[in-house]
């Protein structure tokens, strides 16, 4: 019986979906990207971890039309068609500053239409776990360092202390001209606005750490 039980429970673990959560610190990003959105002053995106996407992993533009494989592959997601509720869209507009160049578009086109068939449920799920990571002290370290070159490893060994042991090293850091803009979480299991995003990092796999050290713009 315990045999069968443990082989049941790798049999789960093995086909847990997996996923990457991409959050961006956008004032790294206006440092090095001169996107439409570096242009307003936003008091959160200078606050906060902003959304760039939620990742099913090895999969993407499930079921969609090839035209819109063709426009979002060509970088013209205005014409991409995505009618969402006005709170909605004023909720992504929050936490995702590329929404104004339409990257919310993109998202839902290449990524979320292998997450699920609700481009609502997409949305509210990646905000939701957004908004626990903002309310870490990875959050905080990230705001209370501005203007310092850190180590990732540190950033790391924060993750692990808020989450859970081995937490930092389900994170992967992007890094480029030397400013740190991204961060992909990977996660595992069944994501819902219920999620506790610990649980989530804990049943992923580990990933490269990506840069070593960088600098968090202000």
């Amino acid at each position: 019986m315990r045999a069968l039980l443990l082989a049941l429970a790798i049999a789960v673990t093995l086909s847990a979906q997996e996923y990457v959560l991409a959050v961006q610190w956008f004032p790294s990003v206006c440092k090095v990207k001169n996107y439409r959105a570096c242009k307003k002053s936003v008091p959160f995106w200078r606050k906060n971890f902003t959304l760039h996407g939620l990742w099913p992993k090895d999969k993407t533009y499930c079921n969609v039309a090839q035209r819109e494989r063709i426009l979002d592959k060509r970088g013209l997601w205005n014409r991409l068609k995505l009618k969402l509720p006005a709170d909605l869209n004023e909720l992504i507009a929050i936490y995702m500053p590329g929404y104004l160049s339409a990257l919310h578009k993109h998202e839902w086109v290449k990524h979320g239409t292998c997450y699920s068939e609700s481009p609502h449920e997409y949305f509210i799920d990646s905000i939701y776990l957004v908004s626990q990571l903002n309310g870490s002290k990875v959050r905080d370290f990230f705001y209370e360092n501005r203007g310092k070159r850190v180590s990732t490893a540190k950033i790391s060994a924060i993750f692990d202390k808020e989450f859970s042991k081995g937490a930092g090293d389900r994170v992967k850091y992007i890094c480029k001209e030397g400013y740190i803009t991204e961060l992909r979480v990977n996660l595992a299991g069944e994501i819902t606005p219920l999620s506790d995003i610990a649980s989530l990092i804990k049943e992923a796999k580990r990933t490269k750490r990506g840069c070593k050290f960088g600098k968090i713009a202000r």
